[in-house]
């Protein structure tokens, strides 16, 4: 049933007319009252709305057909949104303690969160093809505000190979509206339900994956994404794994709805099983070949993409359950270890050769970083351990036992090169000269109150992970009632 608008664009509107204001305020005194402001409202833009589907822009439904923009709201996207939006405001308030905070830095994060947001709502191919571009224009700046020569290096790469994978998504989404005669997702399912497909069905299909794989960071992207965590500040690129980890499921999610339980999909689910995997070992073999901090932790983003990209294409109701809730689970802990990483990095280096001694300095924040490294490897009681744990019996259940054991290896090579980074940051013994520079650096309390949230919600999730799987449930039960593979 399709319902008249209500607040709900303001997820997507509020945001960036924000951004639009932010950025002519670029040296205001006042950016960081204004900059905590922001990141309190974020929080509640995921409850204006209430569950349905919605169009808007003056169009409606024409021919049997919908025309314009159109969203679809339920309990899973709201727990997305939710989970970016807290992202989102952690790492505003984190930037607050930078010395260089500035209108344009804010603008950016909120044009990102806008973009990503309007993904997952979105229920027409279009929409979610412009707004797929301005967050690869957002990635990009961010980089960028690094302000290094590396920096712009990646920054230069993923924008040239974006053209490439951007203008590959448009062409399969023209292939799409030529085949089906729409552009809305939903409209353009029930005539691939109910017709044959054709060669520009396939080469429509053919280059949503590889939008898909680009915004995601999934190979044949692989290097050039972790390349632009690595360059980026550690606590920018927590904004940044966030922004692709949602755009992940949400393609996914879109190319389930289109094509999944169809014939002509096996080759393709067969295909994206392959990318996973080879995401998951790829990312943490280079992991555990890493001497610096923040390219360590950029190819674990890799690998942790793997996992979600898994869960989401056996294609079963658990499969999507997993998926979607270690998307949300990998946002948080993998959030919480970039911040962490820019609290030690302001100690005077992310080189892992050259720290160490730092547990009885800040104890509390090498603490609530162990906890972050315990949840990334899936290690009860945290919530990496609860979605692994789905996910490896997604993979049982449809006779994939090698998948399943594919996730416990990768897992266990993730808490040896996590437990390797542990130790060397906080308990490789050092000088007490170096000691003492150690103390004399000061960290942000706004980076320690980000760090100590994202914990805590990385401890509540994997004592009570129904909080997030009784939300995300319903939806995964709605795509995945037709795809079981045999």
């Amino acid at each position: 049933m399709v319902k008249i608008m209500n607040l709900l664009p303001l997820i997507v509107v509020f945001p960036l007319i924000m951004a639009i204001i932010f950025n002519y305020i670029y040296k205001s005194k006042v950016i960081r009252i204004l900059a905590l402001l922001m990141a309190l409202s974020l929080m509640v833009l995921p409850f204006l709305g209430s569950y349905g589907a919605y169009f808007f822009g003056a169009h409606g439904v024409e021919g049997g057909l919908v025309s314009g923009i159109a969203y679809i709201f339920n309990s899973a996207k709201q727990l997305m949104i939710f989970i970016l939006m807290l992202i989102g405001s952690l790492v505003l308030i984190t930037g607050m303690g930078e010395k260089k905070l500035n209108g344009l830095f804010v603008a950016l994060i909120l044009m990102g969160l806008a973009s990503v947001s309007a993904v997952i709502l979105a229920d027409d191919l279009f929409n979610i093809y412009v707004f797929y571009e301005i967050v690869a224009i957002v990635q990009t700046g961010l980089v960028l505000a690094s302000g290094t020569e590396n920096a712009y290096k990646a920054g230069f790469r993923y924008m040239l190979v974006g053209n490439m994978a951007g203008s590959l998504l448009l062409l399969g989404i023209a292939f799409l509206m030529s085949a089906t005669g729409t552009l809305n997702i939903s409209d353009m399912h029930n005539y691939l339900a109910n017709n044959p497909a054709t060669p520009t069905i396939y080469g429509g299909l053919l280059m949503l994956i590889i939008g898909l794989c680009y915004g995601s960071g999934l190979p044949p992207f692989h290097t050039v994404k972790a390349d632009v965590y690595a360059r980026a500040k550690p606590f920018v690129a927590s904004m940044l794994q966030t922004y692709s980890k949602f755009i992940l499921v949400a393609i996914m999610l879109v190319i389930l709805k289109l094509f999944g339980g169809l014939s002509y999909f096996n080759a393709s689910h067969g295909v994206l099983i392959a990318l996973s995997v080879f995401g998951m070992v790829f990312g943490v073999v280079m992991a555990l070949l890493q001497s610096d901090y923040k390219k360590l932790l950029s190819y674990h983003a890799i690998s942790q993409v793997g996992y979600v990209a898994a869960g989401l294409a056996i294609g079963t109701p658990l499969g999507i359950i997993a998926g979607v809730f270690h998307a949300i689970n990998n946002a948080l802990f993998k959030s919480a270890l970039f911040l962490g990483a820019h609290i030690v990095s302001k100690k005077g280096s992310s080189n892992l050769t050259k720290l160490g001694g730092l547990l009885p300095v800040m104890p509390a924040v090498a603490f609530m970083i162990l906890c972050a490294k315990l949840a990334i490897s899936g290690v009860p009681p945290f919530n990496g351990f609860q979605s692994k744990l789905l996910l490896a019996e997604a993979a049982m259940n449809v006779n994939m036992p090698e998948l399943a054991v594919i996730m416990i290896l990768v897992s266990i090579g993730t808490f040896v090169s996590m437990m390797k980074a542990f130790y060397l940051i906080f308990l490789k013994p050092c000088s007490e000269e170096r000691i003492e520079e150690y103390k004399n650096t000061k960290v942000s309390k706004y980076s320690i109150f980000s760090l100590a949230i994202l914990t805590i919600l990385c401890i509540l999730l994997g004592v009570y992970p129904d909080i997030v799987i009784n939300n995300i449930a319903p939806y995964a039960n709605e795509l995945g009632k037709s795809w079981i593979l045999k």
